[in-house]
């Protein structure tokens, strides 16, 4: 139920850089959120048009959690600076050109396995 949604100017990804933003994110979302792994979806988009600042000229990153139940403010500090981290170590985009969206969501407005999570 937790989503890992990364959108990134970076032009194309290797299979390693994507099996790190996976791993490394389905364990990051599942430590700090406290899910099971099972449930983690990582969604990953590189090559998108993303200005920062005004400028183009150094790739960015956007970064979207989603999330059944609430998410404190030390856990969505944690997720900034491990996320941040883990963009930066895959494809060198520093921390100051992400940003980083946390949404909250009732058990009744997420679905999988043709329910949603309120039955």
């Amino acid at each position: 139920m937790p989503l890992l949604k990364i959108s990134t100017s970076y032009p194309s990804l290797s299979a390693t850089q994507e099996q790190a933003f996976q791993q490394n994110g389905t364990s990051i979302i599942a430590e700090e959120i406290g899910k099971s792994p099972e449930f983690v979806m990582v969604l990953i988009e590189s090559g998108k048009s993303i200005s920062f600042r005004g400028s183009k000229d150094d790739h960015a990153a956007y970064l979207e959690i989603k999330n059944v139940g609430i998410l404190s403010p030390d856990v969505t500090q944690q997720l900034t600076h491990r996320l941040t981290e883990l963009i930066q170590q895959t494809i060198s985009i520093d921390p100051e050109r992400c940003y980083l969206e946390f949404q909250e969501s009732e058990r009744h407005l997420w679905g999988w396995n043709g329910k949603t999570f309120a039955r």
